[in-house]
């Protein structure tokens, strides 16, 4: 079963930050590995997310700097250099995934030649 890596940049979000991760952990696909790259945020958002990986060994916490404003490319590089997954998602810190989404993406990509 191939790999399937859902990264998550975020700065600022804590809005939505739990929705986004939660949706992200509950995919009914079994392979994932989801990375959460904070990207020097000054809100919650950290904090939130700490609180889920209590309860989700599965879930990858990083850090980048804050180089370019309100660009994802440094959390972004960090994420690709930490993932093992055979294909990538990278989605906005306030998306919300449906529980099939990798599923279904897998699905398309498995029957394509």
């Amino acid at each position: 079963m191939k790999k399937f890596t859902i990264i998550v940049p975020c700065y600022n979000a804590e809005k939505w930050i739990e929705q986004c991760i939660l949706s992200a952990l509950k995919q009914d696909y079994k392979n994932i590995e989801v990375i959460f790259v904070d990207n020097e945020s000054t809100d919650r958002s950290v904090e939130i997310v700490e609180n889920i990986k209590k309860d989700n060994d599965s879930l990858i916490m990083s850090s980048a700097d804050n180089i370019y404003p309100n660009c994802w490319d440094e959390a972004r590089s960090e994420g690709f250099r930490l993932m093992t997954g055979d294909y990538v998602l990278v989605m906005g810190a306030d998306d919300f995934l449906d529980e099939s989404f990798v599923t279904n993406c897998m699905n398309i990509i498995m029957m394509s030649p």
